[in-house]
């Protein structure tokens, strides 16, 4: 499976990532990854893999960070640990890491 954006979104995606979930793993999910149902306006779903909670302040500086970005789609950001185990298991199954932790 390949992640269905041009490379210069990519790259967005992944300078946002890295300010807002520094050494954080993350994961794309849906349609941008199993490439179903996929139009230009498909909305790229990502996941921040973390144990714990992650703060709001957090979630809402990186959604802001997206909106402005000038993507041409909507870029819909999780919490993990926030997700119901059935779709944790779901998304296993399919998806792609944008980015990958950092070991120290």
């Amino acid at each position: 499976m390949a992640l269905c954006i041009e490379t210069d979104q990519l790259e967005t995606v992944q300078r946002i990532l890295a300010v807002h979930f520094e050494g954080m793993e993350v994961w794309a999910h849906g349609a941008r990854v199993t490439g179903v149902d996929l139009t230009p306006e498909t909305e790229l779903e990502l996941v921040a893999i973390s144990e714990k909670p992650l703060s709001f302040e957090v979630m809402t500086s990186v959604e802001k960070a997206f909106v402005e970005s000038g993507l041409p789609f909507r870029v819909d950001i999780m919490d993990w640990a926030k997700l119901p185990e059935s779709l944790q298991k779901q998304i296993k199954k399919e998806h792609e890491v944008v980015q990958a932790t950092v070991e120290a």
